[in-house]
């Protein structure tokens, strides 16, 4: 503690603040364009002309974005996701939403499912306080600091979105069909489809002595993710079913985005079985199973994909086989694919080591986030040019 420190008071969160449930927003007050912002667990989600609470309040997330801290000025409506706290006098509104991110509220999730944040766990958090005037000081060095990493975030998010979009116009150019001189529907390239099938099973990973099945979320993000499946009962398999190297999956079921995303196997762990939401294409001699799954991921493929997809939610759509052997795809040779690969991956070499720095970056700018916020509830942010070295070293001790 500095001296400075000395004069700051500590108590209990819920000694000196009265911790609220929020509550559901009855369906009749939602106003897209009311005054006061309807607050869930993730944020502002509509608006309403009857504000829950007044004045300034905190709101903090309950279920779900546990511990998510958001200053509302002016009134809102928290639902029941959430906590908030009405602010009172002799506390800066802004130092305590700071204060709250500081404390990592996250690490006190007490559920094995969705993310919970008990009252009790809340409001025996400790906090410190100053004057008034020292907490509106620190808010205004810390918001200078905080401003930069933001900065510094947003050009990141510019980057990786670049680097989606020539990654995306990159497959377009190589294996879509705005370029192919002739196309062919995608069933003229593959000699078999095999659909997975449902096995029950539990929550639970398998081990690597169990079976497993594969999950939607193992076929979504573009790679193979055999890390996502859950255990089934050994007695109920059928080995047909077990995912090998070099298997071109699809994603028969997912949300709108993502039905029909493809993943070609690299490596695979054994015992891991395709699920009744999984396809597994087989290509016709002569066809690469490499050149198909980036066929696949073009632009052109999505989109039509996405066109077929049937079912009434986002959240779970479906494409039937006989639909995705409609899709049209580039007729190419056996050279022409090799050619389309070998260029291909010059330059998702390049776009990977980008996408690593770039997620260096990030963690980075998250360690220097808490460090800056550590910093600050420690008494050891002056506004002069030495905070950077301070923050720097909390930095390197928290990655330590």
């Amino acid at each position: 503690m500095t001296p400075a420190m000395s004069a700051w008071t500590s108590s209990r969160f819920g000694d000196r603040l009265s911790v609220r449930y929020g509550k559901a927003l009855p369906k009749e007050l939602r106003d897209s364009s009311g005054r006061y912002p309807v607050v869930g667990s993730a944020g502002v989600m509509t608006c309403t002309e009857l504000p829950l609470v007044e004045g300034p309040a905190v709101v903090i997330g309950r279920k779900g974005n546990v511990g998510e801290a958001r200053y509302f000025a002016t009134g809102c409506w928290p639902i029941d996701t959430t906590y908030y706290v009405v602010v009172p006098e002799g506390i800066d509104p802004e130092y305590l939403t700071h204060h709250l991110r500081a404390l990592d509220l996250k690490r006190l999730d007490s559920s094995t499912a969705t993310p919970s944040l008990r009252r009790q766990d809340l409001e025996a958090q400790s906090i410190r306080f100053p004057s008034l005037t020292e907490q509106r000081r620190i808010v205004e060095i810390l918001e200078d600091h905080l401003s930069r990493l933001d900065a510094a975030d947003a050009g990141l998010r510019t980057l990786r979105a670049r680097l989606r979009s020539l990654r995306a116009t990159a497959l377009d150019g190589g294996f879509g069909i705005g370029t192919a001189t002739d196309t062919v529907p995608m069933g003229d390239l593959v000699a078999r489809i095999s659909a997975g099938k449902s096995y029950g099973g539990s929550s639970r990973p398998a081990a690597l002595d169990e079976w497993g099945i594969i999950k939607v979320s193992a076929m979504t993000w573009g790679e193979f993710d055999a890390a996502e499946n859950k255990s089934v009962p050994n007695q109920s398999v059928d080995p047909r079913f077990e995912i090998k190297p070099g298997d071109l999956l699809v994603s028969r079921a997912n949300t709108s985005e993502y039905v029909g995303a493809s993943v070609l196997v690299r490596e695979v762990r054994p015992r891991l079985l395709l699920s009744d939401k999984s396809l597994r294409l087989t290509p016709r001699p002569g066809v690469s199973a490499e050149w198909l799954w980036r066929a696949l991921q073009a632009p052109s493929a999505r989109r039509q994909i996405s066109a077929h997809a049937t079912g009434t939610k986002d959240s779970m759509r479906n494409i039937s086989q006989v639909a995705l052997t409609n899709i049209a795809l580039p007729e190419v040779d056996s050279d022409s694919q090799r050619s389309a690969l070998r260029d291909f991956d010059v330059l998702e070499a390049s776009i990977l080591r980008l996408e690593s720095s770039a997620a260096g970056a990030a963690r980075r700018s998250r360690a220097l986030q808490r460090a800056v916020l550590a910093a600050a509830f420690e008494g050891k942010l002056t506004g002069r040019h030495t905070d950077d070295e301070v923050i720097e070293e909390l930095a390197e001790a928290r990655s330590g």
